[in-house]
């Protein structure tokens, strides 16, 4: 999916679509400084996908909105690039069960076959001007659906209430903004992609956030 040039409102010197995409990637970098002090105390594969969401999305929104506004394909690059990457780290978690060292393995061929794969796409300019609708549907059935669908159904499946809070909150928010702000991008509307987009965090730390005051400090299973 090739941008198309914006016009409307100008924010700052920066069409409106690309101002909010720009924002939102340095919003996504704030609530991950905010995760991480959970991430450190609660070290678990559920609060490590959603500290990789947070910063994939950071870079890939970010990117994002410099390529809306500049129309410069590099920057669509790096921001497929960080959904690439982002996603081998997400998909740790579907994959919780397993032991630390096949997870590790997984992780290494899944990370080497998506850096293969960017690396395909860079090979022609006609590749890569496919690259960003190619990364919006990827983006969708792998961080969304996939991913954050083992989220919600930890949360259906969980006996524990906190556990299910932080689950259904985390798989929420991911959902939101892999699946239905992209599916609102590939639709063409892009000002409402992003600011779904913007919101998703939002949904993640609230639900850690009225856990954290309530949580025993042992529950680091999943």
């Amino acid at each position: 999916m090739e941008m198309e040039p914006m016009g409307g409102t100008i924010i700052l010197g920066l069409h409106m679509e690309a101002f909010l995409m720009i924002v939102s990637g340095i919003f996504y970098i704030l609530c991950a400084a905010s995760l991480w002090r959970s991430y450190r105390r609660e070290k678990n594969e559920l609060i490590g996908a959603l500290l990789a969401f947070l910063l994939y999305q950071a870079v890939n929104m970010f990117f994002m909105g410099l390529e809306v506004q500049t129309m410069n394909i590099f920057y669509g690059n790096v921001a497929s690039l960080a959904v690439f990457v982002g996603s081998a780290y997400m998909l740790k978690f579907p994959f919780s069960s397993l032991s630390q060292g096949k997870r590790r393995v997984l992780f290494l061929l899944i990370l080497a076959a998506v850096l293969g794969l960017f690396v395909w796409f860079m090979q022609t300019e006609e590749r890569q001007m496919k690259l960003m609708e190619f990364t919006l549907w990827y983006d969708i059935v792998i961080n969304g659906l996939v991913v954050g669908g083992f989220m919600l159904l930890l949360a259906i499946r969980t006996t524990e209430r906190l556990l299910r809070i932080k689950a259904f909150g985390g798989g929420a928010g991911v959902v939101s903004c892999c699946v239905v702000a992209n599916g609102a991008m590939l639709g063409g509307a892009i000002l409402a992609g992003s600011v779904i987009g913007f919101f998703a965090p939002v949904i993640i730390l609230g639900s850690l956030l009225f856990t954290r005051g309530r949580q025993q400090p042992t529950m680091n299973r999943v």
